[in-house]
């Protein structure tokens, strides 16, 4: 059991992170106000040609899933989600800039097939009345921005764009400080966690994803942040503290249950440790500990917020709503009765396939090796004597039991979704690979 001073001291720093959050939270938050409601009424003809000129250039297809597509991606629903409640202003303003209006097909009809019908001039297509207050809904405000202004495969592209060209600066912004030997170690780990975002985040079928892209874009703006904070000697107290606020705002503004909460916090429990100027092993627990509260934090504080409008303009339905999708998410609603363990089980199995198209098989091996040998080189970092690299390695450790509770907190969710949940994934092949390199570089060492 823990010391009651240690105790003390964890939630102290707890309550530092949260202190600090909050504050960052109610900014961001009203920042995106502001931007969503500006982004209404933004030339909806315009943006409704670019949805018909889609459908004609085939960019926009009548199906809601196409596995191993890479070039309009697997998630097509999503695209048609949002890109019918960005143009299905019929409503106040009021209203709009809290949540959008949640479409429905009709019979056999897909939500691509009802985006089609009312960019068609069917203003009854997918009409509901049903208002989406579940989620912040950041990526619905950009493409209110972008769609008018950019057809629907030039905002693909610039997705796509933006997420490789974070990666390849990671790669190469690594591999430099590594051959100016600029902080080796480090170098090394940030080297090797971008290779596996690069392969295995399933950015082929994802990255065009105009409700993926978004939140993915914003976990991989945070690694190379962390990665060049390694690069340069290490970021003090204030910025990891003011970074993983700013990055928790971002997480929950653009997510849509994609992972990026799951995966923001096991990057800031196993990545941050290795961008710290600070490597004494309880001055780097307690820096995490208030990053992690603060990530925590401003996700929560977010929502909140989202909650708190959706109740001043919509009343306590809206709040009902949130609820009862919550309680599903987690397994207690109803719909969830007949799924267990082993269904989970097959479900995360057969998801594998989203950590890069087509190769089913390799990606499930890639996952077991790292898994496999990553443990080994936690057996012997943790046996090493090494203060640093033992509280390095318990981190990478801690990190990805974050996200197996995560997932199985929101076990019902994980199960219906593991086919673009596993792509979280990705952080325990990189870590994995990373805990090996380490260990293989303490045996030289020694």
């Amino acid at each position: 059991m823990l010391e009651r001073g240690v105790l003390r001291n964890l939630l102290c720093r707890a309550g530092i992170g949260f202190a600090a959050a909050v504050p960052i939270a109610l900014a961001f938050f009203a920042l995106f106000y502001v931007a969503n409601r500006a982004s209404l009424g933004r030339d909806l003809p315009a943006a409704e040609a670019n949805v018909r000129a889609a459908y004609a250039a085939g960019v926009l297809q009548d199906v809601d899933w196409i596995p191993g597509d890479t070039g309009i991606g697997r998630h097509q629903y999503n695209d048609c989600l949002i890109l019918y409640m960005a143009i299905d202003q019929q409503a106040p303003a009021g209203q709009l800039a809290a949540s959008p209006i949640k479409p429905v097909q009709r019979g056999t009809e897909t939500m691509c097939q009802a985006l089609r019908s009312f960019a068609g001039g069917d203003k009854a297509a997918g009409r509901t009345g049903i208002w989406y207050h579940q989620y912040i809904h950041g990526h619905t405000m950009l493409a209110r921005w972008l769609l008018p202004v950019l057809p629907v495969e030039t905002i693909r592209n610039l997705y796509h764009t933006l997420q490789t060209l974070l990666v390849l600066a990671g790669i190469l912004m690594t591999m430099t400080a590594l051959a100016r030997r600029r902080h080796p170690t480090e170098s090394l780990f940030w080297l090797i966690i971008f290779l596996a975002f690069s392969r295995w985040f399933g950015l082929e079928s994802y990255g065009q994803s105009l409700g993926h892209a978004p939140s993915d874009a914003v976990i991989l703006a945070y690694l190379l942040f962390l990665a060049t904070g390694a690069a340069r000697g290490g970021i003090g107290r204030r910025t990891s503290l003011i970074a993983a606020a700013i990055f928790g705002s971002l997480t929950a503004i653009f997510e849509f249950l994609t992972g990026g909460i799951p995966l923001g916090l096991a990057i800031i429990v196993g990545g941050l440790p290795f961008a710290l100027a600070e490597t004494a092993p309880g001055d780097v627990r307690d820096r995490v500990i208030e990053a992690a509260a603060a990530f925590c934090a401003v996700v929560a504080a977010c929502l909140a917020f989202k909650i708190l409008l959706a109740l001043w303009i919509f009343g306590i339905d809206s709040f009902r709503e949130s609820a009862a999708q919550l309680a599903v998410r987690m397994g207690v609603g109803t719909e969830s009765s007949d799924i267990g363990p082993l269904k989970m089980a097959k479900s995360l199995t057969k998801g594998l396939n989203s950590l890069a198209a087509g190769m089913h098989v390799l990606a499930g091996a890639m996952l077991v090796t790292a898994a496999g040998f990553g443990a080994w080189g936690a057996r012997v970092l943790l046996r090493s004597g090494n203060a640093q690299l033992r509280s390095r390695a318990i981190h990478l450790i801690a990190s990805n039991l974050v996200i197996v509770g995560m997932l199985t907190l929101l076990w019902q969710h994980t199960i219906i979704h593991a086919w673009f949940m596993d792509r979280i994934f990705v952080w325990t092949i990189g870590s994995g690979f990373a805990l090996f390199a380490l260990a293989v570089m303490r045996r030289r060492t020694a």
